[in-house]
């Protein structure tokens, strides 16, 4: 696992930020002064307007490769859903610490950072997701905010022993398609949430060809500390579910 905080008005690339086996430069960091140029995609949720940077491409020729690469550079269609229900919910984020947790693009937290939220944590399995898509979109989105913003790479086992942090809200958009992290992904749940937050997951009921479903995760759920309650789910198309898991 690695972690940085970036802020673009220290850009020097003599710095370097060092946990465990990683070492990041900043160089190696999106450089911010071109982003005004870069193509992107506007997304209008509720009253806000989200620009998705749409530069850079995803290397790894996939949507998902387990265990190498996570989805990371792909806005997955879960996301929009939550984000739809965020803006209609600001109780759960409003001067409150986030984290968006397997954030790929980073729209959860963006959107959460420029309506209200006190601090935002950014983490992702993959170091080039967070480099050059998630900073980017943060940058373009709120550069005035990114001093209050952190980013970490890494499996989630090492996110929950590295990561000293915890959070009134936890953000997570399909990330329990595999149910071999479902383990991991609750143990996580338990270590890094406040006593009094929430954590807001949704996904499709279930995913062909991997295994993972909303079934099997809520009852890999039980024999935790934590609750949940369905808040939402869609009336057509593909079926998706948002629980909000507590204690």
């Amino acid at each position: 696992m690695f972690k940085f905080n970036f802020n673009a008005d220290e850009f020097d690339a003599s710095e370097s930020y060092e946990n465990e086996d990683h070492v990041v430069k900043t160089e190696e960091l999106t450089n911010s002064y071109t982003l005004a140029t870069l193509p992107f995609t506007e997304l209008i949720i509720g009253d806000k307007s989200l620009k998705l940077i749409q530069e850079f491409p995803n290397t790894y020729n996939s949507d998902l490769i387990p265990g190498t690469y996570e989805g990371g550079f792909k806005l997955w269609e879960c996301t929009l859903d939550l984000l739809e229900y965020l803006s209609n919910n600001t109780m759960y984020y409003k001067e409150k610490s986030v984290l968006d947790l397997g954030c790929g693009t980073g729209l959860l937290g963006i959107f959460t950072l420029i309506s209200g939220a006190q601090n935002v944590d950014f983490q992702d399995f993959n170091k080039d997701v967070l480099t050059n898509t998630t900073m980017s979109n943060v940058l373009v989105n709120c550069k005035e905010r990114i001093k209050v913003c952190k980013y970490y790479s890494g499996d989630w086992k090492s996110f929950t022993t590295f990561n000293e942090d915890t959070y009134d809200l936890i953000l997570t958009s399909e990330t329990i398609y595999n149910v071999n992290n479902y383990t991991k992904l609750i143990k996580l749940f338990e270590n890094k949430l406040k006593p009094s937050g929430s954590i807001l997951l949704i996904a499709k009921n279930y995913y062909f060809g991997v295994g993972g479903s909303i079934t099997e995760f809520l009852n890999c759920l039980k024999s935790s500390k934590m609750n949940s309650d369905i808040v939402w789910t869609s009336t057509d198309g593909v079926k998706k579910t948002l629980l909000n898991i507590h204690f």
